[in-house]
């Protein structure tokens, strides 16, 4: 079992040292950090406090980061090899369920404690602005390390229980936006049901779960190390023992249950008979790309529905919720309530945007079939256009609840909205759907972090730009007395977006698409 483990351990890490990528990740976040640290130094010279608000938005950074590893990274340690054939190799060749595990995923979790390494040094320039103890600084690792650990096993659980990479993901940021969830829903819900409308029993496991979900929280953890002022925050913390504890309960069962959750692959995926494949999958359209990556990638008609009923579901909650609080208001949505969900269906919908983002095209060069597609009589922009049109078929359930919810108080959330703000979600929507999209051509399995690390560095100057894009056509358009200010405004920075950012983006992944074909 040793010997597996250290043959699957070495191949893993080789691979990703010999890869560019991941060195040029680590190179690309530690300057990033270098410019902000300058940049937090010039914003509020000679101010208190610098290093602290500087470490705590590499911190929040950080977490984000992490997390949208779990769901991207962490997720293909073992997807891949079932999608590859060779799970069953290796198992005759006697390696055990734990060394294809310890081989497979620790390879990959030390890969990522190097990125939080390589920012130690430009972190400790944050006790030079002020305002931060070096004690601060490693009990914030510390938790970062812990809540890795803990993102890690549960991609790693949701690897080993899954077939695809795809599924894998969904699974995993499932359980991570329940973790983030449970706990405010349990707090906020429990006290506002009638009394006895629960047993008691059920009441205080749901009570002990948001304890749970509060001490294991990472923003809590890091809430709590950078508000310290008169002492020094000890390493060891609630949250470190749960973020392990569950790590290595999440770790025995994916070995306990590898055998039973890796069968092998069956040859007939859609069924032996033709009924059972037309009530599967149906007949092709005329968009035959489309219609291929709408049934195999994003999960089909099914998944559409579930879609459409996980949207329904959770507007039904949020006018459950405000039912519940503000019986007057009834329960269609208003006021606060509207506004927070139609923001969380925006934050639902980005998620699923670039889930698709990073795997659309990847799926075509991790299973070799890219140069079978350059073979057909059709032109690379046309696939790729194909390809996308899938995409957003898939997210129609989550742009039609979307809608539904701003017509149900279109007065309070268009006093709640702004140019800038709509410019920056599109731009923020756009840049990094079209970077996991190019990264994903280039790098192995971190496109979707490396996208999101790229538009957080940019989006610093987007609104600056926005307002400014704003300001001058407003003046423009008072000068030639148009109406229609917010319209002619959005128009001009959607095209210089396009113009000056997304297209050289969408040619270069035209270009690197024909260069992969032709391998």
């Amino acid at each position: 079992m040793i010997s597996g483990s250290l043959t699957l351990f070495n191949w893993s890490l080789r691979a990703d040292s010999r890869s560019p990528w991941p060195h040029v990740i680590r190179a690309c976040f530690a300057l990033f950090m270098l410019l902000a640290i300058a940049a937090a130094y010039v914003d509020v010279f000679g101010a208190s406090g610098a290093g602290l608000r500087f470490f705590h938005n590499i911190c929040i950074l950080n977490v984000l980061l992490i997390s949208a590893s779990g769901i991207s990274y962490f997720v293909s340690a073992v997807t891949e090899e079932k999608e590859a054939g060779t799970l069953a190799l290796l198992r005759l060749a006697g390696v055990t369920p734990l060394a294809i595990i310890l081989g497979k995923s620790t390879s990959r979790l030390i890969s990522s404690l190097m990125l939080l390494m390589v920012q130690i040094p430009f972190t400790i320039l944050a006790i030079t602005l002020g305002g931060v103890l070096w004690q601060q600084i490693a009990a914030a690792y510390v938790a970062l390390a812990a809540w890795m650990a803990f993102v890690s096993t549960i991609a790693l659980f949701s690897s080993v229980r899954c077939q695809t990479p795809g599924r894998a993901a969904g699974l995993a940021g499932a359980m991570l936006l329940l973790f983030f969830i449970v706990g405010p829903a349990v707090t906020m819900g429990v006290p506002l049901l009638p009394p006895g409308w629960m047993p008691p029993v059920i009441v205080a496991g749901l009570e002990k779960i948001a304890v749970w979900q509060f001490e294991a929280s990472v923003f809590r953890r890091l809430t709590e190390i950078l508000e310290v002022q008169s002492a020094t925050p000890d390493l060891t913390s609630p949250q470190l023992w749960w973020n392990l504890g569950t790590a290595i309960v999440l770790f025995l069962i994916s070995t306990v249950m590898f055998d039973r959750w890796s069968p092998q692959t069956e040859t007939a995926m859609h069924g032996e008979s033709p009924t059972t494949r037309r009530l599967t999958v149906g007949r092709c359209w005329s968009l035959s790309l489309t219609w291929k990556d709408f049934v195999f990638f994003t999960g089909g008609r099914l998944f559409l529905a579930s879609n459409a009923l996980i949207c329904f579901l959770l507007i039904a909650g949020f006018a459950w919720y405000q039912y519940l609080t503000t019986p007057w208001l009834g329960i269609r949505l208003n006021g606060d309530m509207a506004w927070t969900a139609f923001v969380t269906l925006s934050i639902l919908l980005q998620v699923e945007i670039l889930l698709y983002s990073s795997g659309i095209l990847f799926a075509e060069v991790r299973q070799s079939t890219l140069s079978s597609l350059a073979m057909l009589p059709v032109s690379p922009v046309r696939i790729l256009l194909e390809k996308a049109a899938a995409c957003v078929i898939a997210v129609l359930p989550a742009i039609f609840c979307l809608l539904i919810v701003f017509l149900m108080d279109p007065s309070g959330i268009s006093g709640q909205l702004s140019a800038t703000m709509i410019m920056s979600w599109l731009t923020v929507v756009l840049l990094s759907s079209h970077l996991t999209i190019l990264l994903s051509l280039y790098t192995r399995w971190a496109a979707l972090p490396l996208a999101i690390l790229l538009t957080a560095g940019s989006f610093l100057c987007c609104p600056m730009l926005t307002m400014t894009t704003f300001l001058l056509t407003d003046i423009v358009a008072r000068s030639h007395n148009f109406r229609g200010t917010l319209l002619l405004g959005c128009l001009v920075n959607l095209t210089w977006l396009w113009l000056f950012v997304l297209l050289p983006i969408e040619l270069e992944i035209v270009k690197r698409w024909k260069t992969l074909g032709q391998q």
